[in-house]
């Protein structure tokens, strides 16, 4: 099974996340975009593994101490790729709280065995893949005001399945705090 672990997003939440990546489509000139369903927020992409429990134990220990907080959509920006650029939504809010769930998670997972996060964490909502957008689309897209805001009050375990060249997202575990 290919599993990540990420946080869930409201689905008023991801109604302004959709009208942002609207804007972002109707500048570029393609792409991969991600489906409305599909929108997260990823902090830990897992890959092929079969260990649910250990990744749900890791989940629940990574989880304790952590308190609800507020995340709000802030500013659009990309990842340069060789084939294009990766669109996302920046995040702002009680991200002290978001980091230290990120940071306990990572232990928790290293603990029972699964590969740390080699890149360096930077939370986002990620829009769509090899988006081709042109200089001036970027510098237009740089001014939009998202406004949006969500609490956070838990973490869900993914499992992505390729169905008819789409992805689907499964939720297969849960944790709240």
């Amino acid at each position: 099974m290919r599993l990540f672990i990420a946080i869930e997003l409201p689905k008023s939440f991801c109604k302004e996340v959709a009208a942002l990546q609207g804007a972002v489509r109707a500048k570029s000139a393609g792409g991969r975009f991600v489906p409305t369903a599909n929108f997260h927020i990823t902090l830990h992409f897992i890959g092929e593994s079969n260990d649910l429990a250990g990744a749900a134990l890791a989940m629940e220990e990574a989880s304790r101490g952590i308190r609800p907080f507020e995340l709000h959509l802030s500013r659009f920006s990309t990842f340069a790729r060789k084939e294009g650029h990766t669109a996302f939504l920046s995040l702002l809010g009680e991200l002290d709280e978001l980091n230290a769930l990120y940071e306990s998670l990572q232990s928790a997972l290293a603990e029972r065995g699964f590969p740390r996060e080699q890149k360096r964490f930077t939370p986002h909502i990620t829009l769509g893949r090899s988006v081709v957008l042109p200089d001036e689309a970027l510098e237009s897209l740089a001014t939009l005001s998202p406004n949006a805001s969500m609490q956070v009050q838990g973490i869900a375990l993914f499992e992505s399945v390729r169905r008819d060249s789409r992805m689907v997202y499964s939720v297969l575990h849960r944790t709240r705090f």
